[in-house]
């Protein structure tokens, strides 16, 4: 990886220009290149992240990052990590990290730098990660890329890098194509079986637009789905009633779960504590402000037996909504912070977890087994699926966030310190079994 360093550097993440030519030089191991777009939080990086860190041991790895920097995420480094102009998503939809930028350019500029990146790498397996299950403003971006790496590398693999539970289908029933001659025969109440207008009718066409973007484009453009979970908790048709339809691979690798590599206690950690975390922050304020106020609930009642309260409040939470929580802390037993590089230590030794129910910290909550209690996103249709599951299999407490105040979280923290988790046999292997899943595939 080394001889592309310098290459990468100087043509792709400080200027535009055209690369050079790195296809002479003797290729010694498979070339991976991921393509990753974060646009809210930062699971989908983290993810990512343990995805590349283990085909890297083995391959040379490409990382196309198209969302924004997230504070001490660094890749292993012999991961060539290719920026795109970030994009992010913000209140009128996606739009450019940096605003002096309009959208069109940037998204002209990712392409440039996308087509470029497939004619000097000449990747043998591109990952497309969640695509074409969700993301589709970026859809022509994406195919062209494919349709490069076709001209440059007709052998190559595009595989789908799929979480746990995709976005959840309205239900399994389609809407059909109208023509319209259909539409004037005064018929088309009854082909359509329901009223035009209405909840019922803008599900079935989300239905049928859902199914178009995704079951054409795998069966065209990609050679297989690598779903990152275990099917003893979720299946693909559990979210895609339409699975059968898909006519690649379709492969469970487990879990994408981050490990410890050094257990010790973290510097600072208070010697007893309860661990509230929010991402990346883009709903912190609603979930950390009720945990900080039963928190201190306990605290008056004397119920919290000497611990304290360890808040993460994510790497992108609004200033004014930090120093708000930061204000609502005062001086009682808390500790706040926005992130942290050492997340999964603060877990682990952390009597009790409150989160939303994110992939990662999911994760992190199998990897740890400490006793969670989960509040899942309203805004995240995967949430409150995982949380669910989770709390099926007895490893976690859910509250709905209808739900959530203060003396029902000040109640759960009480009951969640006196329980233990039981022990799971739930894959949480993924990265390592995604490398071995390509090594296999360019075996053959």
């Amino acid at each position: 990886m080394e001889r592309y360093r310098g290459i990468y550097e100087s043509a792709i993440a400080v200027c535009p220009a055209r690369m050079e030519c790195i296809n002479q030089q003797a290729k010694t191991r498979t070339r991976v290149a991921f393509y990753s777009q974060h646009l809210i939080g930062v699971g989908h990086h983290f993810r990512n992240r343990q995805i590349v860190n283990a085909l890297v041991k083995t391959c040379d790895v490409f990382f196309l990052d198209g969302g924004r920097p997230i504070p001490e995420a660094d890749l292993d480094e012999r991961v060539m990590r290719i920026p795109l102009p970030p994009l992010r998503t913000g209140p009128q939809g996606i739009e450019p990290v940096h605003t002096e930028s309009d959208l069109q350019t940037v998204m002209r500029e990712r392409q440039i730098r996308l087509s470029e990146a497939m004619e000097q790498i000449r990747p043998d397996v591109l990952c497309v990660e969640f695509f074409p299950f969700a993301r589709w403003s970026f859809k022509s971006e994406i195919l062209s890329t494919i349709s490069r790496l076709n001209e440059v590398n007709p052998g190559a693999k595009v595989l789908c890098s799929l979480r746990d539970v995709p976005t959840r289908a309205k239900s399994n029933v389609l809407q059909p194509t109208v023509t319209p001659v259909q539409r004037r025969n005064g018929d088309a109440m009854r082909f359509y079986s329901v009223p035009f207008g209405g909840i019922h009718h803008e599900y079935l066409a989300f239905n049928r637009r859902y199914y178009e973007e995704v079951v054409p484009v795998l069966n065209q453009y990609f050679d297989a789905v690598l779903v990152h979970g275990d099917s003893q908790l979720s299946r693909l048709e559990d979210h895609f009633p339409w699975t059968a339809d898909i006519g690649i691979p379709v492969v469970y690798t487990g879990f994408v779960s981050e490990k410890i590599e050094n257990a010790s206690r973290p510097d600072g950690a208070p010697n007893r504590y309860v661990l509230v975390s929010a991402g990346g922050g883009a709903e912190g304020l609603a979930l950390v402000a009720p945990c900080i106020e039963a928190w201190k609930q306990l605290d008056q009642d004397d119920a919290h037996d000497g611990r304290e309260m360890v808040i993460f409040a994510g790497a992108f939470i609004d200033e004014t909504h930090f120093d708000a929580l930061r204000a609502l802390c005062g001086d009682g037993p808390f500790r706040i912070e926005r992130f942290t590089s050492n997340f999964l230590a603060w877990m682990k030794h952390a009597d009790l977890s409150i989160s939303r129910a994110g992939y990662n910290t999911c994760m992190n909550v199998l990897e740890t087994q400490v006793p969670a209690i989960l509040v899942p996103s309203i805004a995240m249709d995967d949430q409150e699926f995982r949380a669910q599951a989770l709390m099926g299999v007895g490893i976690a407490e859910v509250i709905h966030p209808d739900q959530l105040g203060v003396t029902k979280m000040a109640k759960a923290i009480a009951e969640m310190l006196e329980s233990s988790v039981p022990e799971h046999h739930l894959s949480l292997d993924g990265a390592e079994q995604t490398r071995k899943f390509i090594e296999q595939q360019l075996a053959k």
